[in-house]
C-alpha cells in the first residue's frame, strides 16, 4: 500500500487512521502482518486451477480430425469414434491427458474416481487420454491403481491426436496433466493444467 502525504503551510496533513494505529507497533510486527496478507492472497490465488490457453488448433467449432488406438491398441481411433461415444445426458466431454509417470495425473485420476458421481450428476462425461506412450499392459495397469478402468481410455501412441490439436511441445512430446473441456458437440471450450481448489466443478461451471 502506498501512502501519500502531501505538505502545506502550517504543517502536513493528518496522518491516516491506519498510520496511526501502527505507529506504536515494533516495525517488524508490521512486516510481518503485510507479508501474512500478501501471502494470503497469493496462496488463494494459487489454489484456482491452471487456466491455459487454447492453441489456434482448437480455436474453432469442433475438434480438429484425428488419429488414436482404442482402449486395446490395436484398432485405430478417431473423431468419429469420439462422436458415438459421446452419452445422452453428457452436457461436457473432459479428455484428460495423462502418462503414467506423472505424479500429478495419478492424483487427478483418483480425484475423478472420487467424484464420479458428481461428474455425472452435473453432466460430464470424462475420456482418458495416455499422451504417447505405447506400453498397453502399462497403461491398463495405471488406470486400474489409479483411475477408474470403466471410463473410455484412447492411447495416443505416435501423439498424432495431441500434435492435431495443437499440445505438443518442439521435442515433440505432451507436457502433462491437461483437461480439454468441450461440449457435446465437441467444440473447445477451455483448457487446464494443473488443478486447484475449485476441481472438479471448474469442468462443469457455466461461467466458463
Amino acid at each position: 500500500m502506498r501512502l501519500n502525504i502531501t505538505y502545506r503551510r502550517g504543517g502536513v496533513h493528518p496522518r491516516p487512521k491506519l498510520i496511526r494505529r501502527l505507529s506504536g507497533f515494533p516495525v517488524r510486527y508490521i512486516s510481518v502482518i503485510i507479508l501474512t496478507v500478501l501471502f494470503s492472497v497469493s496462496f488463494a490465488q494459487a489454489e484456482l486451477s491452471v487456466r491455459l490457453e487454447l492453441p489456434e488448433q482448437l480455436k474453432r467449432n469442433t475438434l480438429p480430425q484425428f488419429s488414436a488406438r482404442d482402449r486395446d491398441g490395436e484398432n485405430l481411433f478417431q473423431r468419429r469414434h469420439l462422436e458415438r461415444m459421446i452419452e445422452p445426458e453428457a452436457k461436457r466431454v473432459v479428455l484428460v491427458f495423462f502418462a503414467t509417470w506423472c505424479v500429478p495425473c495419478a492424483k487427478s485420476a483418483m480425484t475423478i474416481k472420487k467424484t464420479g458421481n458428481s461428474l455425472k450428476e452435473n453432466g460430464v462425461q470424462v475420456v482418458f487420454v495416455n499422451a504417447g506412450e505405447r506400453d498397453v499392459g502399462a497403461i491398463h495397469k495405471w488406470i486400474k491403481q489409479y483411475g477408474d478402468p470403466s471410463l473410455p481410455l484412447i492411447i495416443d501412441n505416435r501423439s498424432q491426436m495431441s500434435g492435431a490439436f495443437g499440445l505438443l511441445e518442439p521435442n515433440g512430446t505432451t507436457i502433462v496433466p491437461k483437461k480439454l473441456v468441450l461440449d457435446r458437440k465437441l467444440k473447445p471450450l477451455f483448457l487446464l493444467g494443473a488443478e486447484g481448489s475449485d476441481f472438479p466443478g471448474v469442468l462443469w461451471e457455466r461461467n466458463h
